[in-house]
């Protein structure tokens, strides 16, 4: 009579055996699968990376090449014969003009000396155009006949013109146009309607780019439109212009960065990075399945490595099981008490096999857990002075150049003093900002900070607003306070609330005690565009990135003074202005040791 053997039957050393190969069978399946889904991962990824790092150099030389064609053509403006065509048109003289167009004709040689890929200049005014001698000019056609005209009138500033058929001079070569509007000294003479047309030559540029496909990814220069900015040739680059796919891309994805996108439902990796002069961002197209078709071979090797890893637990799970179960069990004993948060508990080792190397290991791992649990108190009392000088240490880096930029051109100007004014101001604005490195500071040395600052802008932003500062009690001045204080509010006035402004603004400081309630209260108010309540509240919460100087501010006082010990308050109306308030203790600060 047979006997049916069934699960529950078998011996408890073939239970097992059954259940070491079925985790067997299973971790080598889970590990292969992760394996695959790892690799397919870090492949990506590098590809990615590798891809966006070239994207990233792509932009930057051609960001090189613009910004050197806009030096050149800087220096263009400011020379002689420039200003000289400029001021006879200014004056409405109409007999020198070959003269100026022989005069000009070396200006235009040496811009195209100096920057190779400029193909042609062309200077539109109404009282003539000008252009090199050396290139035939199509006089059917003006500059007030082209689509240009039309878009930097609608534009109102220099705008740069994608990839076209140049029509105003002949051989219709394809080009890419900037239109500029002269630089001019307006308190010697004013000029209106002239035009500065430069066409850059697109099979150069396009040569920056590089070629269309390298290694299955494919590169091209797209406008904030999404629209190819030179001429392509290749199907894929018309297919993702025309499914649309490029526009949202580089009008919502950021400056640069990397997303997969779906193009006739296939997956595609879509890395751009933008220009700094104008909305354009090199784009590159990559298959993702080109990107993973090496990874047959791992799937293979996958199947192999199971068939050969089942074999081999089939072999010696029953003795390996034998030898094992006793040690395991101790060890499961001291890991049940680990559980139960006994770190006392250790394994207790007999031997030197692999076994009582994990014993160790896991004995020197407790020890290492109960000393990462005293460095993680220890490092808990130092974490809020280290948010504080994270938070502390922003600084907008457009400031910085604006100011350097600013400075540069009243260089240029000659205006010395106002220059060395500038240098001194930011020289002392980085001096009072460091503040030897400590975090407090006197309000006096505060309100010199934002005088910098605010003269600083001043000179950047002429004529925009002025300011005043009220303090009600010279004895605030030597109120102990968080640096960098005033300067985040008042520069939230100047980005924000006088951004549709060109003058008439005004910013006003005032620092005043509250003696009964012992608190120092700072208002910054100005007369700019305002937010509604729904934003206000918003500034206050930390959500807004048109509050992002605000919230910054908020969440360092309540690292210095503690939840509750400070306030912040928003009055604000869309075309009323802004008033901040902030309400500090005179006493009671604890960053950086104080109580």
């Amino acid at each position: 009579m047979l006997k049916v053997l069934t699960l529950n039957t078998l011996p408890f050393r073939r239970k097992l055996t059954f259940s070491f190969l079925a985790i067997t069978i299973m971790a080598v399946l889970v590990t292969g699968g992760l394996s695959y889904t790892l690799s397919a991962d870090i492949l990506e990824r590098k590809s990615k990376t590798l891809t966006q790092d070239a994207v990233n150099k792509t932009a930057q030389i051609v960001d090189e090449k613009l910004n050197k064609l806009m030096v050149v053509m800087m220096t263009f403006m400011i020379s002689e014969p420039f200003k000289e065509m400029l001021r006879s048109v200014s004056a409405g003289e109409y007999d020198d003009y070959y003269r100026h167009l022989s005069n000009m004709d070396n200006v235009f040689s040496q811009a195209r000396i100096a920057e190779p890929l400029i193909h042609s200049i062309y200077v539109s005014t109404p009282r003539g155009d000008f252009y090199p001698m050396s290139v035939n000019r199509n006089h059917t056609v003006t500059f007030k006949d082209t689509p240009m005209y039309d878009r930097i009138l609608k534009a109102g500033h220099n705008i740069w013109v994608e990839g076209h058929e140049d029509e105003l001079f002949t051989g219709r070569q394809r080009v890419i146009s900037l239109v500029l509007e002269p630089i001019t000294d307006t308190t010697l003479y004013s000029v209106n309607d002239v035009y500065v047309v430069v066409n850059i030559r697109e099979s150069g540029l396009r040569r920056l780019i590089g070629p269309d496909a390298v290694d299955g990814v494919t590169r091209l220069l797209v406008s904030g439109e999404g629209r190819p900015v030179t001429q392509e040739t290749s199907p894929l680059i018309r297919q993702a212009v025309t499914s649309g796919m490029l526009r949202p891309i580089v009008q919502t994805a950021g400056d640069r960065g990397q997303v997969t996108e779906k193009l006739h439902g296939e997956p595609y990796f879509v890395n751009h990075a933008s220009l700094s002069l104008n909305d354009w961002h090199i784009v590159s197209l990559q298959s993702k399945d080109h990107v993973l078709q090496d990874l047959i071979y791992i799937k293979w090797m996958i199947f192999i490595i199971a068939a050969g890893s089942l074999a081999a637990a089939a072999l010696v799970s029953s003795g390996l099981i034998r030898y094992l179960l006793i040690p395991l069990g101790r060890l499961q004993t001291v890991m049940k008490r680990v559980e139960s948060n006994d770190l006392s508990a250790r394994f207790e080792v007999k031997g030197g096999d692999e076994l009582a190397q994990i014993g160790m290991r896991f004995n020197r791992m407790l020890e290492q857990i109960v000393s990462l649990i005293d460095e993680v108190k220890e490092a808990e009392t130092t974490k809020r002075a280290t948010e504080i000088k994270a938070l502390s240490a922003q600084m907008d880096p457009h400031f910085l150049y604006n100011t350097l930029n600013t400075i540069y051109w009243k260089l240029k100007l000659n205006k010395a003093e106002e220059s060395q004014h500038m240098v001194v101001s930011l020289s002392r604005l980085f001096q009072l900002g460091l503040n030897k490195g400590q975090e407090f500071t006197t309000l006096t040395n505060e309100i010199l900070h934002v005088k910098q600052y605010l003269d600083l802008q001043k000179y950047c932003y002429e004529a925009l607003f002025h300011y005043e500062i009220y303090v009600s009690d010279p004895g605030l001045e030597e109120l102990s306070v968080p640096r960098i204080l005033l300067q985040p509010l008042v520069e939230n006035s100047i980005l924000h609330g006088f951004r549709d402004r060109e003058s008439g603004g005004f910013i006003r400081i005032a620092i005043e005690q509250d003696e009964a309630a012992r608190r120092c209260r700072i208002t910054v108010s100005d007369n700019g565009a305002g937010v509604d309540e729904a934003a206000a509240r918003a500034m206050l919460r930390q959500t807004t990135e048109k509050g992002y100087a605000i919230g910054n501010l908020i969440s360092r006082l309540q690292l210095y003074y503690g939840e509750g010990a400070s306030r912040i308050e928003i009055d604000s109306r869309l075309g009323e202005g802004m008033t901040v308030r902030i309400e500090i203790p005179l006493e009671g600060a604890y960053a950086n040791g104080r109580s």
